[in-house]
């Protein structure tokens, strides 16, 4: 078992929530839970990072059944708060995550795993600080949404992919991809903001 398997199953995250979920619990207990949930985040970077040292099916494996115990929980859950109700959506929605990005690892393996060559490595771009990788999440969005990035087989890239790509290029992180593009599509003012920046400032060019 790999120390990134070990440290995700040890993680007291799951437990806390439990025991939150039928009661109202305090402002110390969300502290503590929050805390927990950062960690756990962690602990999925961690382990699907470092999949190449021992494999990605034993990182499926555990993937699978932490998502497995996040989904039961959420069954036998009556009423639990509006706070912990949402670290545990937010929870159950990365886990997924990653597990479609291991899964489309396997899929696409050229894809997925980036040049080991020093010109691959990393990339030299990063967002301008006026932007934030939620600007990148509408435009990644809107790219999946019309199916413009295909396979050469014609097959849509999944949004799994567009995200890590992205991520790559940019230089960036984006936490929960799922929940940051329901957030984008559901959004009352201004839905595409980033975009019309970027139409914007087309425009103006053209008109010199």
């Amino acid at each position: 078992m790999s120390p990134h398997t070990r440290s995700l199953k040890k993680n007291r995250f799951i437990e806390m929530l439990r025991a939150c979920m039928d009661k109202n619990p305090s402002s110390s207990d969300m502290r503590n839970l929050e805390a927990a949930y950062e960690r756990y985040i962690g602990c999925l970077q961690r382990m699907v990072v470092h999949t190449a040292h021992y494999g990605v099916l034993e990182a499926l494996h555990t993937l699978a059944r932490t998502k497995q115990r996040l989904m039961l929980l959420k069954c036998k859950a009556s009423q639990p708060p509006g706070t912990v109700a949402a670290l545990l959506d937010a929870a159950v929605e990365l886990t997924d995550f990653e597990i479609r990005l291991l899964c489309l690892r396997l899929q696409y393996p050229a894809v997925m795993e980036p040049d080991d060559s020093p010109a691959q490595a990393k990339s030299p771009l990063h967002l301008s600080r006026e932007y934030t990788p939620t600007d990148i999440m509408e435009l990644i969005t809107a790219l999946h949404l019309s199916g413009a990035i295909r396979y050469i087989d014609g097959k849509p890239a999944e949004m799994a992919v567009l995200v890590n790509i992205f991520s790559w290029a940019f230089n960036l992180r984006i936490k929960n991809p799922d929940q940051c593009r329901h957030a984008v599509v559901n959004r009352k003012l201004r839905l595409t903001r980033f975009l019309d920046i970027l139409r914007n400032n087309l425009v103006e060019y053209s008109q010199r």
